[in-house]
């Protein structure tokens, strides 16, 4: 498992410097995106980043 930080938004946000994220662990990047969009009730992953280990 990886670590990754997805950045979100939520239904009506718009785009901006400062987007909300959830950092969590996943065996991949597409798992990591799906998970967050769970976890969070968003309507979309903007970023998907791994953080180093």
């Amino acid at each position: 498992m990886r670590s990754y930080r997805c950045f979100y938004l939520m239904k009506g946000d718009e785009p901006s410097p400062v987007t909300p994220f959830v950092q969590l662990q996943a065996a991949d990047a597409v798992s990591a995106a799906q998970l967050a969009m769970r976890v969070t009730g968003c309507t979309h992953v903007t970023e998907v980043v791994r953080i180093a280990e």
